[in-house]
């Protein structure tokens, strides 16, 4: 915790200064999944790239201590060791935890989990004066779950607790089709009701 508390402290120091000036910055996470051509000046950047380590996994509480640039695949790589998964996986493997957590994920487990930030227990996060806060659903619940799908317009999260759950060996698949999108939105009813079903997916052809 050494090591991220010196990185979070040298975010801060350098928002206060935007904040001071009244300058507008963009966040540098190192990555993107996005198509857009991005554009960066060092001077107007804050640098977050290095925020990407898991610090954490708790058997006993079932939960993962987690930078925010840490990717999906490399989470579930980590938490599998122990024998847990996260309750919502998004799909593409190089979704960051803070991405998902700001960027409205939600995947086949969702309609029992909810999206991605409804498995978050609580973030630290770097508010625009350079505050160090962290936010829960009873501490800063405002901030907590405004944060949630707002793409970082709050502020910077520099760090998020996830609930796990225990992983299964193997996840049983059965394919149903359907002729109409009224029979799927019928038997995804069905499916979604069904407590012995975990995942739900569906694709529709014209």
């Amino acid at each position: 915790m050494d090591s991220h508390d010196r990185a979070v402290a040298v975010i801060a120091a350098s928002i206060q200064k935007f904040y001071t000036r009244k300058e507008a910055f963009r966040i540098y996470h190192g990555s993107t999944n996005s198509t857009r051509q991005s554009q960066y000046q060092s001077n107007r950047m804050i640098d977050t790239s290095r925020l990407s380590n898991i610090l954490k996994v708790d058997t006993e509480n079932k939960t993962a201590l987690v930078e925010p640039n840490v990717p999906m695949d490399a989470l579930v790589q980590a938490t599998l060791r122990h024998g847990l998964i996260l309750p919502v996986v998004m799909e593409f493997p190089g979704i960051t935890v803070g991405g998902g957590f700001a960027g409205t994920a939600g995947e086949s487990s969702s309609f029992r989990y909810g999206f991605f930030d409804r498995t978050i227990n609580w973030i630290e996060m770097v508010l625009a004066n350079g505050e160090i806060v962290k936010a829960s659903n009873t501490d800063h619940s405002d901030l907590f779950y405004g944060a949630a799908s707002s793409f970082g317009t709050l502020g910077v999260t520099t760090l998020l607790e996830i609930q796990l759950i225990e992983a299964k060996a193997y996840v049983a698949l059965t394919y149903i089709p359907v002729p109409s999108i009224s029979e799927a939105q019928l038997l995804i009813g069905i499916s979604t009701s069904d407590p012995s079903i975990d995942y739900v997916d569906g694709i529709m052809f014209s």
